[in-house]
Parts: C-alpha cells; structure tokens; sequence
C-alpha cells in the first residue's frame, strides 16, 4: 500500500480525508493546513492530535493515548486511529474494494456528495457515545447512490488489511495504582509526554494549550495538572452555570448552582482566566453551522469565544477538558461505571466535534487516561488515605479535591452542585443562522416557539416532579434527568433534526470535490 498525501488549504484546519483503495493498493490523503504529515520520503501517516509517544516516529496507531487523530500504513494494513475518548470520532464509508475515511463528517458528506437522510431519528447515533466502548451506534443514514450509510468510530481503531478485511482494535494499556501518590505520578508522567509530542520542534506547528475553570470538580482538576506544566496557561470560564431552575427554587435547594466563575480557582492553580461571552446573538453564520453539525444533538455553542481564539492562531490549540471526570473520579460508581466501558450521563464534549476540526483545536479531556483501568482509580478513591478528601455526599471526588486543595484552592470553593455552562438547543441562537433558518425551511419564529414552549411546560412537568420526589437534591435530580422533553414532539416535527440537516448540508456542499 502506497500513502499519497496532498495538502489543501481549503479544508477545515485539522480535517483529513482519505481515499483507501485496496484493489489498486494506493491510499490518497487530503490533508488541512495544521494536519502534521510524515516527512519521510515515503510518508506513512498524517495526523491531527498528539500521543503517548514519540512524535518523530508516528507510531500513534500503537500508543496508550492519543488525543486528535490520525491515519497510518502499517505492514498490518491501514490504520484509522480516532482519539482515545469517547467525545470524538473518526467516520467512514465502504463502496465496494474502496473505503474513504475522515475525522469530519462535513467533508466526509462533501467529498462523497452524500447527505444525511431526513427519515431517521439522528438522535440515536449521536447520543449513543455515552452508552460506552462497546455499545454506541456505528451506523447512521445517508442519502448517496450507492451508501445507504456511514459509520461512526470511537476509542477504537479501525484497521484495513490484506484484501479490505476490517478489524477493530483497543490500544489501551491496562493500569493498577498503590495509592494517591502512584496514580498522580503516572498521570503526570502521561501529560508530560503527550506536552512534549505537541511542543515537538519537529512538527510544522508545536500545539498552543487553553484550559478551562469552573467550580466543579473535573475542570479544576485539569487545570490543576496542566497549569503546572505549562506556567500562567489561559483558563476559559463562565460567569453563570445554565441551570433553568427559576431563582425562588434555587433558594431552597441544597447548592449554589448558578455561579460557575472559576477565575479564582484558576489564578489559584497558577492559570490566566479567560471569560466565556454568554451572549449567543451575534455567532457568525458559518461558526454556528460548525457547532451544529456533529450530530443531531445540542450544539455547545458557548464555547464560541474559544473557537474565536483558535482561529485567530496559526497553530493547533489544544482543549485540555475534563470531560469524563465523573467517571473516573466519583467514588460512588456501580457495576456498569467500574467495567471500564466508559458509560456516561452525558454528551458534553462529543457536540464541538466538528468546530474543533474546523477552527483548529484538539480535545484532550485527559480524565480519559487509564479509564479502562477505572476500577483501579476508584480503589484509590474510596481508600482509607483519602478520608479526609471523602465528602460522603452524592457529589463526591476525593481524587480531584485533594489535587485542588493541595495547591491551595479552599474547600467551600468548589465541588458542592453539579453545574455546566451548555444549554440544551434545539434550533439557531444567532441572529444570521435564524435568519437563513426561517428563509429556507418551513419553521417560522411563531411555530420554532410555540414547539419549544410545548417540549419546555413537558421538560419543566418531569423536573417539577423529581424536584419535589428528591427534596431538591441537586445530584439526585442530575441522577433522573430525562431526555423526554426534546422528543415529546418528534414523531410530528423534528425542529432539532431540520437544524443540524440544514447546517451539516450547506458546510458539505462547500467540499463537495468528487472522490471515485
């Protein structure tokens, strides 16, 4: 097999798509501007992200960890490596002896002249990130002369070999832990490698680094790590939480949990804080498509001041999240959480996927490492040396409070109600994308409120209920959330599906260069 690779600067910044045609052994790669690309005379990989490894020798289709991704050729055959999350994705399609690979379902849908078919619920595959390792939805619909569907790829890699014949490999490495001081030396130890793969001089561009704060525990966490390896780093913030608990009931419950400003704590752990703008009016008409178009999920669309940020540099911008920090890190996991299939309540983090690749930033939601070990981790957090970090509350990480207090951060400063900055849409927030919206669809700003009113009186009904069921716990009703509301009116009209449809097409009629 043959690796040819040809930089196009019109593609989204970290975007790669890959022809793979067994028949005539070639694989043709189209890489964007900050896709790395092996510099042998005979390339063997490119790659959009950093790894546990060497950068110099590509070797990421075999490392503990990577972060971004990437395709490989290998004696074995051709290696699809997607991140070693579950907040991101590789996607690919099979037409006879030829498969084509991307980490955009953008440019996958444009380079193919495909679309996603309007007849299914796209809801299942884009949520079922959270139902772990081996349980999401691979496949979804599209509408293409030949594909009836594409497939999604998470944590695991997709290997090509000899005659086209798919395989799916896990590239964890399994991990046990003496106590406190054991797991931080080893997670140090793993950061400190995947900083030096992304500061390699090597590389055509060494990766910037952003962080985030909040008054949760995961955040503060990262930031806590990172900060230390990398000196006054900036640290993006929220001023408020997204909680739609009216102020009257949030007087009565048991946590504060509208104020989320973590620049404090930030400061505190040796970080820069940056705020979020909240304000959603003004998103640029091409920047909301982005964040609309991973899957039929809510886009994350306050995260739009950190996209700005990365699109004004001319290298990569490294997230480090914490996303998948309950996971790890909660003391109280059942049987399913200790199994190591990373199940989660949650989508956080999987709905940027495509305003990463396009606006140039890796997710490094390093909660991530050893999770296939977590029943190790949660050992050390329910161990006798962490009582005094043991809150015994429904809300419980010894793990990140003692890292936190340790650097000085007091205790009744964060860590005591569940928050998030995201909020839950279901059509365009921006005055230009509404615009084009209302034009070019059937919806109306009369009937996009009278649906939303309708799903938000049954969304407030449930809440109402657990409210009063669970005395106001704040963990306990993050517990019973349900996800009813936003399907009540689905069977009938779809103003969720209509939006990331209308989104994803018009960005993928822009790469619409036929391949085969």
């Amino acid at each position: 097999m043959r690796l040819d690779v040809h930089r196009d600067e019109q593609l989204p910044k970290l975007a790669w798509f890959a022809r793979i045609d067994v028949e005539q052994q070639v694989t043709t790669v189209d890489v964007g501007p900050f896709v790395e690309v092996d510099r042998a005379e005979s390339p063997k990989w490119v790659v959009a992200g950093m790894w546990t490894g060497a950068f110099s020798s590509g070797d990421f289709h075999r490392a503990e960890a990577i972060f971004g991704s990437g395709l490989r050729l290998d004696d074995d055959g051709v290696h699809v490596v997607p991140a070693s999350t579950t907040v991101d994705r590789c996607v690919y399609a099979r037409d006879g002896a030829t498969w084509y690979a991307s980490n955009s379902l953008v440019v996958l849908l444009g380079r193919l002249g495909a679309r996603i078919d309007l007849r299914f619920d796209h809801r299942d595959w884009g949520e079922s990130m959270a139902l772990g390792v081996f349980n999401y939805v691979r496949q979804f619909h599209v509408l293409h002369p030949r594909i009836p569907t594409m497939s999604q790829l998470i944590f695991e890699s997709l290997r090509i070999g000899p005659g086209g014949v798919p395989s799916f490999h896990f590239r964890d490495v399994p991990r046990s832990f003496k106590d406190f001081a054991d797991y931080v030396e080893q997670f140090e130890g793993v950061l400190k490698t995947l900083h030096t793969n992304a500061k390699d001089p090597a590389r055509k561009r060494p990766m910037h680094s952003v962080t985030s704060a909040s008054r949760g525990y995961d955040s503060a966490a990262v930031t806590s790590f990172v900060a230390k390896l990398i000196p006054g780093i900036e640290s993006w913030t929220a001023k408020r939480s997204n909680t739609r608990i009216p102020r009257l009931l949030q007087g009565v419950m048991n946590a504060d949990v509208a104020d989320d400003d973590g620049s404090e704590i930030a400061r505190a752990l040796g970080a820069t804080p940056r705020y979020l703008d909240l304000d959603l009016t003004k998103l640029p008409l091409e920047m909301e498509q982005w964040c609309w178009a991973t899957a039929q999920i809510s886009p994350e669309l306050v995260f739009h001041s950190m996209l700005t940020d990365a699109e004004s540099r001319d290298v990569p911008t490294i997230f480090w999240a914490g996303h998948v920090g309950d996971g790890a890190w909660e003391r109280q996991l059942g049987e399913m959480g200790l199994s190591g299939q990373i199940c989660r309540g949650a989508q956080s983090g999987y709905a940027l996927i495509e305003a990463r690749v396009r606006y140039g930033i890796v997710e490094a939601s390093v909660p991530y490492l050893f999770m296939r070990s977590v029943a190790n981790i949660n050992k050390v957090s329910r161990s006798d040396e962490m009582k005094p970090w043991q809150l015994m509350s429904d809300y419980d990480r010894p793990i990140p409070r003692r890292l936190v207090e340790e650097r000085g951060v007091p205790r009744e400063a964060f860590g005591f109600g569940k928050k998030a900055v995201a909020q839950d849409y279901e059509s365009p927030q921006g005055e230009a994308l509404r615009a084009v919206f209302f034009d070019q669809t059937q919806w109306s700003a009369i009937t996009e409120q009278l649906y939303r009113g309708v799903n938000l009186g049954i969304y407030f009904a449930q809440r109402a209920t657990d409210f009063v069921v669970t005395r106001g716990d704040r963990g306990k009703l993050v517990a019973k959330a349900r996800r009813f509301g936003k399907r009540a009116l689905s069977s009938v009209a779809d103003l969720q599906r209509q939006t990331f449809f209308l989104a994803t097409h018009q960005l993928a009629e822009k790469y619409a260069k036929r391949s085969g």
